[in-house]
């Protein structure tokens, strides 16, 4: 899979240095979640594989769990990162990741996010769990937050160099959080070519991160729950699943709207599921089917 947030600035993970996180400092390949984050810490996960611990100073035992967390991450020396939630500081991060239980540990590689362990483990037990993801990393060719840290410098400058004036006006707008100067970078860069693959996406992952800016995720499924018929309410909730890496679930709801809806309905729907496709990657293997699927419920 591609990145999918591939416009987003990842500098909080080429450099894991972060502000003070939950219960104490942080640990050397650490990064603190907060909400505007959130789509850098998916992005990094395409180069390190990234344990994702949601928990807060309420719970008891929790300080030291996390220590000993982070002691055993950074002894891996960047084979995995470490990205810690407040869930106190951060409830929506919380919330979206659909926290039950603090602490909560899950695993994001690849933008993929699958859940580990819920509560306090021992210390063995936590090692075989880091044994076992720096296993998955390395098959899956991840290079880790050490050798991108490393390679950081060159990496900026190569990119810099292949950036087009519009697409480092999008990139600049991004950082500046003008999403609507980005998005008109990315719509006139596709103008004067309508082939670019790099805008398209890029267009279509600001968009996302636009129709989302401060939804709740708890009131956008109580109100599509509350009106399955309303397609606003539905596309709002598929938008926050996709921010939250929760791709299937995004693309299925998506899908269960085109059965038997008008066609305005099935256009409004087909756009928002091209732009999801755009932002996940055409690689990714669950584009596909999804995309059948579509043409399928649409002809």
């Amino acid at each position: 899979m591609t990145d999918p947030y591939g416009i987003i600035d990842l500098s909080t993970l080429k450099n894991p240095k972060a502000p003070e996180g939950v219960a104490g400092e942080t640990g050397r390949y650490e990064v603190t979640v907060t909400e505007q984050e959130l789509e850098s810490v998916i992005a990094g996960s395409n180069r390190v594989a990234t344990l994702l611990v949601v928990t807060s100073s309420r719970v008891p035992s929790g300080p030291e769990f996390l220590a000993t967390l982070r002691r055993l991450v950074d002894a891996r020396e960047g084979a995995v990162l470490l990205a810690t939630v407040d869930a106190d500081d951060q409830p929506r991060v919380a919330g979206a990741l659909r926290v039950q239980n603090l602490p909560t540990v899950l695993l994001l590689v690849r933008g993929q996010l699958q859940p580990l362990f819920e509560g306090i483990v021992t210390e063995q037990e936590l090692a075989g769990v880091i044994d076992q993801v720096v296993q998955l990393a390395a098959s899956q060719g991840l290079d880790g937050a050490a050798a991108s840290e490393g390679a950081a410098g060159d990496e900026d400058a190569a990119q810099a160099e292949e950036m087009s004036p519009l697409q480092q006006a999008a990139y600049d707008a991004i950082e500046a959080g003008d999403l609507a100067g980005a998005i008109e970078a990315y719509e006139t860069a596709l103008r004067e070519n309508p082939a670019d693959a790099e805008a398209r996406a890029g267009l279509a992952a600001v968009r996302l991160m636009e129709r989302t800016q401060g939804a709740d995720l708890q009131a956008a499924r109580s109100a599509a729950a509350d009106a399955p018929e309303d397609v606003d309410a539905q596309l709002l909730v598929a938008d926050l699943d996709l921010l939250g890496g929760h791709v299937e679930d995004a693309f299925g709801r998506l899908l269960d709207l085109l059965r038997g809806a008008d066609a305005e309905t099935k256009d409004r729907v087909r756009t928002r599921l091209l732009e999801h496709f755009d932002v996940v990657g055409a690689e990714d293997p669950r584009v596909g089917p999804a995309r059948r699927r579509m043409a399928s419920l649409l002809f």
